[in-house]
């Protein structure tokens, strides 16, 4: 059983995000739907890719106290186990503050290591979601489809920390590659 059928099996279907096709190229469509307007579309995913909308996953409000935001997480997590990466991505419609989008990726990247710890310890697979390469987005002014997506900020790094996010200026033309860093 590999890690697609693993995460198929424990994850709810209300959490999961299913594969678009636009003519035998893969894509799948995030969408924010307490935000008008707030979609981006990446294309050309991997076929095993499992896309995950994170903020479904119930914030610890009576466990936590969230002092430090620790009950925030991004929007959406795309786990590829073929190309071994998950990309965390968090989607806003309008200017926010980089340390709280920081924030809410840090709290995707922490849904993404209890998924792996259930795997791990119920499915009884130490190899679970391991070795994979986390790569972190944020993409500002989703509702505004006015340019092609822009790289802001870290420019020919990696973008392999919530603190150093890839921070795009619009949703369009958006390829699972390059998000990927692959």
């Amino acid at each position: 059983m590999d890690d697609s059928q693993i995460l198929l099996e424990l994850l709810h279907e209300d959490a999961l995000i299913e594969h678009g096709d636009d003519y035998g190229r893969p894509f799948v469509k995030l969408a924010e739907p307490d935000v008008l307007g707030s979609v981006a579309v990446v294309r050309n995913i991997p076929e095993d890719a499992v896309v995950i909308k994170t903020d479904q996953f119930p914030a610890p409000l009576q466990f936590f106290k969230g002092s430090k935001n620790e009950n925030k997480r991004a929007d959406f997590m795309i786990i590829s186990p073929s190309k071994k990466v998950v990309l965390y991505i968090e989607l806003k419609a309008g200017k926010k503050e980089s340390s709280f989008v920081e924030k809410q990726l840090k709290g995707a990247a922490c849904v993404f290591a209890y998924c792996k710890e259930v795997g791990q310890r119920f499915w009884g697979r130490c190899e679970f979601l391991e070795g994979y390469e986390h790569r972190f987005v944020g993409i500002v002014n989703t509702s505004i489809d006015l340019q092609p997506s822009r790289q802001q900020k870290n420019q020919g790094a990696v973008h392999d920390t919530p603190q150093n996010f890839l921070k795009l200026s619009s949703p369009n033309h958006l390829q699972f590659r390059k998000l990927a860093a692959l």
